[in-house]
């Protein structure tokens, strides 16, 4: 029999070993993917915008040492009569002028540094042949502003020592060389936007493709799965028909009867073990779905706040922009900055999250747990006016992963917070207890409150937020669900509108 059993423990390690090989390999995959289109991403967020907004800048201040000649040149006529108010507005249009020259040429250089940086930092060969013609462009632009700024100069000299006709003759030049230059800032400006959205169209085609390879891994390793169940199931049917049919006969009464396995057969145990199998395998598909339908979340999460912010760079670009429009528009690029900066840094935190699901749980004391939880939170919960009673006498310790238990009650809190009434003070309720054997904890509020049976399974999944003025990722729920399915816990949810909402989670 213990040959037999060994055997058959090489085969389920086996087949146990290409099963992780797979789901190592899609895993692996998958999050070479996400790394590489994340990279893409930060590649367009902290290489391509901040060139933008310094070219945006060249370009305003362009167009206002512009203005500043054109007005020495009309105070300069004023000042060939004698007008004390024109030679001071001269004076101040001469020396804005030179201001914004030596402005323009400090953004030029800048500029130019913060391509060379970026094409330090890049490894897409896309990014770097744009940022390689960019960068020879704006040396361009510092060669011909330096001859348009010098050449301006000499006209302000000209007005400065009352030649005004020669300055009038000269200055016709210095306009034909500020149209050109303005013509080439915005000529840059236009590519290297264009460049931008081009490179975003290939994020997003890679981001589709990515889903397109995962599903495919993924229904490919089930079939895989599927068959090697099916031929280890049919290699130990015949001693669990023999042990199946000695049952059938004590059960029918044939109390004298035996159960008569060769020395080969296969023991409970080792059934036992097989089922340990499946009900890994199960657990990994599981993850492997969620896995891609989080990755779908995320890149409609992330698209909608990349778009704007796409949008309103090219308003911002447009020559008949007053200052109200763009600072409106500033506004509107920051916030949707902010957005995607919450959303990032929620990402990082299911990562970090499903990085420490395998901790080893340790003897915990809920309550000081959930100290350590509220002082992280104290400004919050005063600014909220909110209230907290506990009760953990029926169950205070508990054997679970510290950081998790913690994750858990901060997005508890976090949530009532958010989604607290305004119209009452913020009463919130945390208990623990032993339920058939198992930890549970109770947190009630009596927030804004949702419809629990509608919104039974939508609230834990990704993204998801069912009162717009929360200002969120919508992410809590979700890992606070990741982490009890990891554990093979349980949640329930009682919830109606403006009454509140009651979570039990079954933790162990």
């Amino acid at each position: 029999m213990t040959k037999r059993s060994n055997r058959v423990k090489e085969v389920i390690l086996r087949r146990s070993s290409f099963i992780i090989f797979l789901i190592l390999i899609l895993g692996a995959f998958g999050l070479l993917r996400i790394v590489t289109t994340h990279k893409d991403i930060d590649d367009v967020a902290n290489i391509d915008l901040p060139i933008i907004e310094l070219l945006t800048e060249i370009e305003t201040h362009q167009l206002e040492q512009a203005i500043s000649f054109e007005r020495a040149l009309r105070y300069a006529e004023e000042m060939e009569k004698g007008s004390d108010a024109a030679m001071q507005g001269f004076a101040i249009a001469d020396s804005t002028f030179r201001y914004l020259a030596e402005l323009v040429d400090i953004l030029l250089l800048d500029a130019e540094h913060e391509v060379s940086e970026a094409l330090k930092r890049t490894n897409q060969e896309a990014q770097r042949i744009k940022l390689k013609g960019l960068l020879l462009s704006i040396k361009k632009l510092e060669s011909d502003h330096t001859s348009y700024e010098n050449h301006a100069l000499e006209v302000m000299d000209l007005l400065e020592g009352g030649r005004l006709e020669e300055a009038i003759f000269a200055s016709d030049r210095v306009e034909g060389e500020e149209d050109q230059f303005n013509k080439q800032v915005e000529g840059v400006l236009m590519r290297h936007e264009m460049f931008t959205e081009a490179l975003v169209k290939i994020v997003e085609q890679e981001e589709v493709l990515s889903m397109k390879w995962i599903v495919t891994l993924t229904l490919l390793f089930i079939i895989l799965s599927l068959l090697a169940v099916y031929t280890f199931s049919y290699k130990i049917w015949r001693p669990l028909e023999d042990i199946r049919t000695g049952a059938e006969r004590i059960g029918g009464g044939n109390l004298d009867s035996r159960i008569k396995l060769s020395s080969n057969s296969i023991t409970s145990d080792i059934v036992d073990s097989f089922n340990e199998m499946a009900d890994k395998l199960q657990y990994s598909q599981k993850e492997i779905d969620r896995f891609v339908h989080f990755s779908y979340s995320t890149a409609d999460d992330l698209k909608a706040p990349i778009t704007n912010l796409g949008s309103l760079l090219d308003m911002l670009g447009k020559d008949n922009m007053n200052a109200s429009n763009f600072k409106a528009i500033l506004n509107n690029a920051r916030k949707t900055n902010r957005q995607l900066e919450k959303t990032v840094d929620a990402l990082v935190e299911v990562n970090k999250v499903r990085e420490e699901l395998g901790s080893e749980p340790e003897e915990l004391d809920i309550d000081e747990v959930l100290k350590d939880v509220v002082t992280s939170s104290v400004a919050k919960i005063k600014n909220a006016n909110a209230t907290i009673k506990k009760d953990f006498s029926e169950c205070p310790m508990m054997s679970y992963p510290k950081s998790q238990l913690k994750v858990i009650f901060k997005h508890l809190l976090l949530n009532a917070l958010s989604y607290r009434d305004p119209e009452k003070p913020l009463q919130i309720r945390i208990k623990s207890k032993k339920v058939n054997g198992h930890t549970t904890i109770i947190f009630k509020d009596n927030g804004l409150g949702f419809d629990s049976i509608k919104f039974k399974d939508e609230i834990f999944r990704p993204y998801i937020r069912l009162h717009s003025h929360v200002d969120g990722a919508g992410l809590g729920l979700y890992i606070i669900k990741m982490i009890i399915d990891y554990h093979r816990g349980g949640i329930r949810v009682e919830s109606e509108p403006r009454k509140g909402a009651t979570f039990a989670f079954r933790l162990d």
